[in-house]
């Protein structure tokens, strides 16, 4: 979409016209398929390279749009959020040097960016999901500014008709609610993209998504979101209900999601694809025709085809076909959409290495397997792979096999076979291919590493310290290229140094709280605070509002009332309704000297009325003391 000037559809003329040019296109692309009118002489690979900004204390930076101006060069361009970019590397002619000459491309570009980067007090980061992000970060005014995001969100919104949430279920559970799709912000990937014959695209679609569970259980590196450990690939899951505009009106009718792995093998060709989700999915945006498709290729050239891929960049498969032109000549392409970025440059050029050799090594017996298996088990495998990475048990082919015996026993001799068919130097094939056998046999990807060191950290610190500076050991480890199976674990004695200065809040804040509401009986109330040993009980109202606090000090001024009356009085007679709150960004020193001041025991953290966390001086005395 980025590369298209797009408009809401804003009445049905628009509607009509837009869908007439897509008809047409369609029909060209049809015509083109039947006739062979792509380029199959060459062969090319290509890549899409995501990236987090964090500042100096490991947060999500807000300043891409400014570093984008700065870099001023046309690979980069932005991203939905203004804490990521993008980077869009060259395609190279799949021969001898192509990965080594993808991988110098994406270290030059990435030096450049992160250099100007750091004269804004930013740097980059290859993280599938930023560990450090909070839901705070996703604010409206956090999205980038550009008019085709807002023109997005708003579209999906309106048809979704409220607002977006996301329920995800691993390790933790996570359940948040935004009023526009900034949770896609939260996912960077590495993209891959290979050119594929018209007419073998089918085979290979197909293949494609057979190999996509595999390959994605290898490469893993996103298992926290806001703090809570959940799928070993919890991309897969929040890109998917980040942008879900599907209403909840009839549960039994089948409707796909805009992001979504699949339901069928492909069986006719590449139009197949285009035409099923302009059948399935509502127009989002429009965009003007500059030339009839029909007209152009009958005068020999070849069409753009602007309108069936802006509606096609509006729908998000995990393996999605793509159409291109270049000097005139029509080429098709299967992009990879699943791969985390990260942890290192390295990682992400073996994971490449790794799919592209498979893409190339498919056995000729088997160019036809989707005829006697089923797609469910595929896409079983899939989101098995997603929720458990190297811990998988995928069915290949009618058997049970665990991930690392499928991937070093099957997998990568094929890989190795299809890179060397393709005439990739050996070198490279030995060292790409070899960081992933390394990492298999050692079960340590990015998500295992982070998961590892996210426990012990969190143990000693708690989730909002362990996030930053999970982040920031990412960032140093990343500096040296050396793969994540390689990486040592943070040393939790020398992780962290306070500064009550800077530090906020929300690194030190307890967000596993008990709460009630404000119809309970004091009784039930006191019980709970005894149960528990808790001193301070937030009150909410029915919209999950914080009305008020109940504490062992206020409580006690009550200690006349009779007690067989504390059943029928309701807290929100004896609850502090006059509170002192923090937001999650607060510094640690001002909550310390908020207590001294008002000589109150504990400040709830509050972000639009609802309650976030508490902080103690129970809490403050340990930091403080921390830092003597």
């Amino acid at each position: 979409m980025g590369d298209f000037a797009v408009k809401p559809i804003r009445s049905e003329k628009m509607r009509h016209r837009f869908l007439k040019t897509l008809l047409r296109e369609v029909k060209a692309l049809d015509l083109m398929v039947q006739e062979g009118r792509f380029e199959r002489e060459k062969l090319r690979i290509g890549a899409e390279q995501e990236l987090c900004l964090i500042d100096e204390d490991g947060e999500p930076s807000l300043l891409g749009p400014e570093i984008l101006t700065d870099i001023d060069d046309p690979h980069f361009t932005s991203e939905i959020g203004r804490f990521n970019l993008e980077i869009n590397l060259d395609p190279f002619e799949l021969r001898s040097d192509c990965l080594r000459n993808t991988e110098r491309q994406l270290l030059r570009l990435l030096s450049l960016g992160d250099g100007i980067a750091s004269d804004h007090g930013a740097r980059f980061v290859l993280s599938g999901i930023l560990p450090s992000l909070t839901h705070r970060h996703l604010l409206r005014k956090n999205m980038t500014p550009e008019k085709r995001y807002y023109l997005l969100s708003d579209v999906m919104k309106q048809q979704r008709g409220a607002d977006f949430e996301i329920h995800i279920q691993g390790v933790d559970e996570l359940m948040a609610r935004l009023d526009t799709v900034l949770f896609e912000a939260c996912n960077t990937s590495f993209q891959l993209h290979l050119q594929i014959p018209s007419e073998d695209f089918v085979d290979y679609y197909n293949w494609a998504q057979l190999i996509s569970a595999p390959v994605l259980a290898t490469a893993v590196n996103s298992p926290l979101l806001f703090g809570r450990e959940l799928w070993m690939e919890t991309r897969i899951a929040l890109f998917q209900q980040s942008i879900d505009t599907r209403r909840s009106t009839n549960i039994l009718r089948e409707r796909q999601p805009r992001v979504y792995f699949g339901n069928r093998w492909l069986h006719n060709s590449v139009s197949e694809l285009f035409k099923d989700h302009i059948t399935r999915f509502p127009l989002i945006l429009a965009n003007e025709a500059e030339e009839d498709a029909l007209a152009v290729l009958h005068a020999g050239n070849a069409p753009k085809l602007r309108s069936l891929r802006l509606h096609n960049g509006t729908v998000y498969t995990w393996n999605r076909p793509c159409y291109g032109v270049s000097q005139n000549r029509a080429h098709l392409r299967i992009e990879n959409r699943y791969l985390p970025a990260g942890p290192t440059v390295a990682d992400g050029m073996a994971n490449f290495a790794f799919w592209l050799g498979l893409m190339r090594g498919i056995p000729p017996e088997k160019r036809k397997f989707y005829q006697d298996m089923s797609f469910q088990a595929v896409k079983d495998n899939f989101y098995r792979a997603a929720r458990y990475g190297l811990h998988t048990v995928f069915c290949w082919f009618g058997k049970e096999w665990d991930a690392g015996t499928l991937i070093r026993e099957e997998l990568l001799p094929m890989a190795r076979k299809g890179l060397e068919q393709s005439g990739v130097n050996s070198t490279d094939i030995d060292r790409y291919l070899g960081i992933i056998e390394d990492r298999v046999g050692n079960r340590r990807n990015g998500a295992q590493w982070q998961i590892d060191n996210f426990r012990r950290l969190s143990a000693d610190y708690g989730s909002g310290v362990a996030t930053v500076a999970l982040t920031q050991a990412i960032r140093n480890r990343q500096e040296n290229g050396t793969p994540v199976h390689q990486w040592t674990n943070i040393d939790s004695r020398k992780v962290y140094t306070l500064d009550v200065s800077r530090d906020k809040v929300c690194q030190f804040m307890s967000t596993d709280l008990y709460s009630v509401r404000e119809q309970e009986p004091l009784e039930f109330v006191k019980t709970i605070m005894d149960w528990k040993k808790i001193r301070h009980l937030p009150v909410e109202d029915a919209q999950d509002n914080l009305i008020g606090l109940v504490t062992h000090t206020n409580l006690r001024h009550f200690q006349e009332i009779p007690e067989e009356e504390w059943g029928s009085i309701p807290i929100r007679e004896m609850m502090v309704k006059n509170l002192i709150t923090v937001s999650p960004d607060t510094p640690i020193s001002s909550a310390a000297r908020l207590m001294k001041t008002y000589g109150v025991g504990c400040l709830p953290v509050v972000q639009d009325n609802k309650l976030l966390g508490l902080i103690t001086d129970t809490d403050v005395k340990r930091i403080m003391g921390e830092e003597s």
